[in-house]
């Protein structure tokens, strides 16, 4: 209790404990908020569709254009506010990890046309990425272990260099058991410490932490304190010097939580070097270009290749134009999806080159498995650009048929407008 470093310990812990898990809740509740607002958005607009077509067919309102008509197929998968979100819900302990979360977007709209990713935080200074956030995970990965070396690294040297060793040697019972009781006490100390500051703010913060998810977070913990404690003992038994061992045990930090994880990220980029990503973006242009350019002659022999799918003969105006567009748009994401498939295989490569080195490096272990328990893994939010894709196809399949029939929807089969699973 007289120790300086377990005084400062004892309050620095909590307190960062409890910012990280009020900001992360703070950031999960920000998301829900906008999932919500989104979900109020797309639901009040086709609630406003039914109702105008409604009293189109009741004959209580009149509408002067096409793109007024709420029961145009083009209108209500395409303009305005037409569309679905696909989004990635947090997972109930995201407030533990940011982890990818502020790089990989966790919601986007697909219409008929696009697969729009969006970011509440897309005008956000990309200067405050380098620095990342402060989250539970940094201060479980990068800050324990500093506050387990500043109660460790001198249990034995200290005894050697005020002389007292000599009288721990003269008691009935073994330095050895002694020291191992020292370190014991320490790490219970600090891992209750930890353990209790974490079930006290999980429920002041409402995260649910009393979960089987929960009791592996607790036993997360447990072991990687363990891990840094058994390297303080292993430093010790080795040198009598408390400066000496502070020193090798700062370095085992830096070689651990900073040196390996770098190295680890350049080989795999040496190993697996991407595509030039400007090279990549140009080469989607180019693909866009060249089909737009041939749109009339694509036009014509996909009208050749589906006859049971176009209207001949007199239709409206819009018909023509939006067929061209939609037709082309079909040949544009077949061709980039291949283009985009490739550099993505390079980048799942690097990635499973570095999976596969984490293991020199418990931090990195220990972050990415905390990042999996929250849902912010990056195999995780990737899933959404796939999700998307998936939907924008039972999207177009649903409203595509019916357009180019120029089939138009009543009231009623508005409310049956097709709805993204929910990613789990």
């Amino acid at each position: 209790m007289r120790s300086r470093a377990f005084q400062l310990i004892a309050f620095v812990l909590p307190v960062t404990m409890f910012v990280s898990l009020y900001l992360g809740q703070q950031r999960v509740s920000t998301q829900l908020d906008t999932i919500t607002e989104l979900a109020a958005s797309e639901r009040a607009f086709y609630l406003e569709q039914a109702e105008r077509q409604r009293l189109i067919e009741q004959g209580e309102l009149e509408v002067s254009a096409w793109f007024q008509d709420p029961g145009n197929p083009l209108v209500l998968a395409q303009f305005n506010d037409a569309g679905r979100f696909v989004i990635l819900h947090p997972r109930p302990l995201a407030a533990l990890a940011v982890g990818q979360s502020d790089i990989f977007p966790y919601y986007g709209k697909v219409t008929l046309t696009n697969r729009v990713a969006m970011r509440d935080n897309a005008l956000k200074n990309p200067v405050t990425y380098l620095s990342g956030s402060l989250d539970f995970a940094f201060v479980l990965i990068w800050l324990i272990p500093l506050f387990v070396i500043a109660l460790g690294y001198d249990v034995r040297s200290r005894e050697k260099e005020s002389g007292t060793y000599v009288m721990l040697e003269s008691q009935p019972v073994s330095v050895t058991r002694i020291m191992a009781c020292k370190f014991a006490f320490r790490y219970s100390l600090l891992l209750l410490m930890a353990l209790s500051s974490l079930a006290l703010f999980s429920v002041i913060l409402q995260i649910p932490l009393a979960s089987h998810n929960g009791l592996i977070v607790v036993l997360y913990i447990t072991g990687y304190m363990a891990f840094w404690f058994l390297l303080s003992v292993v430093v010790t038994m080795f040198s009598n010097r408390s400066a000496m061992n502070a020193i090798s045990l700062v370095g085992l930090w830096v070689l651990f939580i900073l040196i390996i994880p770098a190295l680890i990220t350049l080989y795999a980029g040496y190993k697996h070097p991407l595509p030039s990503r400007s090279l990549w973006v140009t080469e989607l242009r180019a693909i866009e270009q060249e089909v737009n350019a041939r749109r009339g002659e694509l036009f014509d022999a996909w009208k050749g290749d589906h006859p049971e799918e176009y209207v001949a003969g007199e239709t409206p105006g819009f018909y023509q134009t939006w067929m061209q567009r939609l037709v082309s748009n079909t040949y544009i994401h077949s061709q980039t999806r291949d283009a985009d498939e490739r550099f993505q295989v390079a980048v799942q490569r690097q990635h499973q080159a570095i999976h596969s080195l984490r293991l020199l490096s418990p931090p990195m272990i220990l972050s990415h498995r905390l990042q999996v328990l929250a849902g912010t893994d990056r195999d995780r939010l990737g899933k959404l650009d796939e999700k998307m894709y998936d939907f924008q196809r039972e999207w177009q399949d649903f409203f595509l048929p019916r357009f180019q029939q120029l089939n138009f929807f009543t009231s009623e089969e508005i409310q049956f407008i097709p709805v993204p699973e929910r990613i789990r």
